[in-house]
C-alpha cells in the first residue's frame, strides 16, 4: 500500500481550515481532478456520510466510493473506501493543529488501486503519480482559500 504525507503552514484559525475541509463543496476544488463530488446525507462531513466522487485519469473516468470515519470538529478529519470503484483500500486522514500563526494540516493518504478496475487501460504507476500529485494538492489549494484576505469595504463618502 502506497502512502503520501504532506504537512502545510496554514496563516488561518484551525476553525476556517476545518470550514473548508469539513464542506464536501470543497472537495472539487480541493482535488484538480475531481470533477464532482456528492454526499448522504448532505452537509458537512459527519462519521457515516457516504460520498461518491468522479474523477479523472489519464482522460478517463473514474468512481470513488468514501465513507467518513472520524470527525473530530477543528482537529481531525478521516475517510476510508466503501465497496467499488478505483481504490481496492483507500483511507485518508487530516489533522489540524494550532499554532502561533494560524493552523498546521498534516494529511496522509494511504491507498492501492484496484487493478480489476484499471484492467489494461491504466497503468497502476499512472494513477499512483495522479493519486500523489491530487493528494499534494488538496493542502496547497486548503492553504490558498484559507488564506483569502477580506475585500476591503467601500469607505462611506
Amino acid at each position: 500500500m502506497a502512502t503520501v504525507e504532506r504537512t502545510v503552514d496554514i496563516a488561518a484559525s484551525p476553525e476556517t481550515v476545518w470550514s473548508i475541509i469539513a464542506d464536501p463543496s470543497y472537495l472539487p476544488k480541493l482535488v484538480p481532478d475531481l470533477i464532482s463530488n456528492e454526499v448522504d446525507p448532505p452537509g458537512v462531513a459527519a462519521v457515516g456520510q457516504k460520498g461518491h466522487a468522479l474523477g479523472k485519469i489519464a482522460g478517463r473516468r473514474v468512481d470513488i466510493f468514501t465513507e467518513v470515519t472520524e470527525v473530530q470538529p477543528n482537529k481531525k478529519l478521516a475517510f476510508s473506501q466503501r465497496p467499488g470503484g478505483l481504490f481496492k483500500s483507500f483511507s485518508n486522514t487530516v489533522t489540524l493543529t494550532p499554532t502561533k500563526t494560524g493552523t498546521r494540516a498534516t494529511q496522509t493518504t494511504k491507498y492501492e488501486p484496484s487493478l480489476g478496475y484499471l484492467g489494461k487501460v491504466l497503468s497502476s504507476l499512472v494513477v499512483s503519480r495522479s493519486i500523489e500529485k491530487n493528494a499534494k494538492a488538496f493542502l496547497t489549494n486548503t492553504k490558498e482559500i484559507a488564506e483569502l484576505k477580506e475585500m476591503p469595504k467601500p469607505s462611506a463618502g
